[in-house]
C-alpha cells in the first residue's frame, strides 16, 4: 500500500505540469478570442505563444518525471535531436512560413480587403494567418499563398484612391501623333479617369506603341474600369477613322480604298446594374475589408476614450463632467455595436464556410 502511495505521489508533479499547460493553452485561446473583435490577425501571435508554451511545458514535464537523471538526460538529448532535425527539415517550409508570417504582420505590408499583386497572382486579401495569406482572385476563386512566398517576392499594393489605370495600343507611323494622343485622352476621360496623359513606349519597325494613363478615384472598380478604358480607346479611335490593325497585317495587305473599321451601330441603353463586377467577384474580400475598417474605428474610439478619461480628471464644473461622461457613454455604445457587428459577420462567414 505504501509503495502505491509513493508511486501516486511521484506522478503528482507531472500531472500538475500537464494541467497547468492545458490551462495556459485554454487561457491563451480565450484571451485571443476576446481580442478577436478589436485586434487584427491575432492568430499569428496566438499560434507562436501556443508553440512556445507546448515546448516549455514538454521540457518541464520531462524534468519532473520520477525517473533516473541519466535517463532524463537521454530523453532530453533525444528530444533536442528531434527538434533540431525538425527545424532543419522544415526551415524552408513550416518554420520559414511562420517567421515570414510574423514578419509580414510586423511590417503591415497590406491589410484585409487590399488589392495586391504577387507575381502573376492578383486579387483582394481575405485573411492573413500564421502560415499563409488567402486572397480572392479576379475570377472570384480563392488561393492560399505561403507566407514565405509573400515575403520573398515583391508585393504590389494597388492604391485605394487615385490609382493609375493604363492601356496600350500600337498604331502606324502614317497617323498624326497629335490626333492619336487627343483621341486617347478623350477615351480616358469618357471611361471615368481624370488627368489623362500619354507615353510613347516603343518605336517599332512598323508601328508606334502608345500608352494612355489616367487616375481612378476609387480602386474598388479597378478591373471593370481597365476593361472600360480598352473599350473606349477602341471606340474613340474608330470614331476618328484611325485603324487598329496589327503591323504584320498592315505590311502585307494590298493597298486599296477599303478601311478596316467596323460600322458604327446605335448603342442600346443598358439598365443600371445594382452591383459592379468587383462587388460580385470580391464579395468576401470586401466584407473582410469592412471588418478591418470597423476595427480601425474601434481603435480610434478607444484613443478618444483615453483622452476623455484624462480630461475628466481635471474637470471641476459639474455640467462639463456630465457632458464628458455622456460623450464617453455614447462612444462606449458605438464601440459595443461595432464589436457585435464584427462578431456577427465573422459567425456568418464561418457558417457559410
Amino acid at each position: 500500500m505504501e509503495k502505491m502511495e509513493n508511486i501516486f505521489e511521484s506522478f503528482i508533479e507531472p500531472t500538475v505540469v500537464l494541467l497547468i499547460l492545458v490551462v495556459l493553452l485554454v487561457f491563451n485561446s480565450w484571451i485571443f478570442k476576446r481580442m478577436k473583435s478589436t485586434a487584427s490577425n491575432g492568430n499569428i501571435t496566438r499560434g507562436a505563444i501556443s508553440f512556445f508554451l507546448v515546448l516549455i511545458g514538454l521540457l518541464v514535464f520531462i524534468l519532473v518525471l520520477p525517473i533516473d537523471k541519466s535517463l532524463k538526460g537521454q530523453i532530453l538529448g533525444f528530444l533536442g535531436i528531434i527538434i533540431s532535425a525538425g527545424i532543419a527539415l522544415s526551415s524552408t517550409t513550416v518554420l520559414g512560413n511562420l517567421i515570414a508570417g510574423i514578419m509580414n504582420k510586423s511590417m503591415n505590408r497590406f491589410r484585409n480587403g487590399d488589392l495586391i499583386k504577387i507575381g502573376d497572382l492578383q486579387g483582394r486579401v481575405i485573411k492573413k494567418s500564421v502560415f499563409h495569406t488567402e486572397i480572392q482572385l479576379e475570377d472570384s476563386n480563392f488561393i492560399s499563398i505561403p507566407n514565405l512566398y509573400v515575403a520573398s517576392n515583391p508585393v504590389k499594393l494597388i492604391r485605394k484612391t487615385n490609382t493609375v489605370i493604363s492601356a496600350s495600343v500600337s498604331l502606324g507611323y502614317d497617323i498624326s501623333r497629335d490626333n492619336i494622343e487627343k483621341a486617347l485622352k478623350e477615351a480616358a476621360i469618357s471611361a471615368g479617369l481624370s488627368d489623362p496623359y500619354v507615353y510613347i513606349t516603343s518605336l517599332g519597325d512598323f508601328s508606334v506603341v502608345y500608352k494612355i494613363h489616367g487616375f481612378l478615384e476609387d480602386s474598388s472598380s479597378y478591373f471593370s474600369t481597365s476593361s472600360l478604358l480598352n473599350a473606349h480607346v477602341m471606340d474613340r479611335l474608330h470614331e476618328e477613322k484611325i485603324e487598329i490593325v496589327s503591323p504584320t497585317f498592315m505590311n502585307q495587305r494590298r493597298v486599296d480604298e477599303k478601311e478596316f473599321i467596323p460600322t458604327q451601330v446605335i448603342k442600346k441603353i443598358e439598365p443600371v446594374k445594382e452591383k459592379s463586377p468587383e462587388d460580385l467577384i470580391f464579395d468576401e474580400a470586401i466584407e473582410s475589408g469592412k471588418i478591418e475598417t470597423k476595427k480601425d474605428y474601434i481603435k480610434e474610439i478607444e484613443k478618444k476614450q483615453e483622452a476623455l478619461k484624462d480630461k475628466l480628471k481635471d474637470l471641476k464644473d459639474d455640467k462639463e463632467i456630465e457632458k464628458t461622461k455622456s460623450l464617453m457613454k455614447r462612444n462606449e455604445d458605438l464601440k459595443e455595436r461595432l464589436q457585435n457587428s464584427i462578431k456577427e459577420q465573422i459567425d456568418k462567414d464561418n457558417l457559410e464556410k
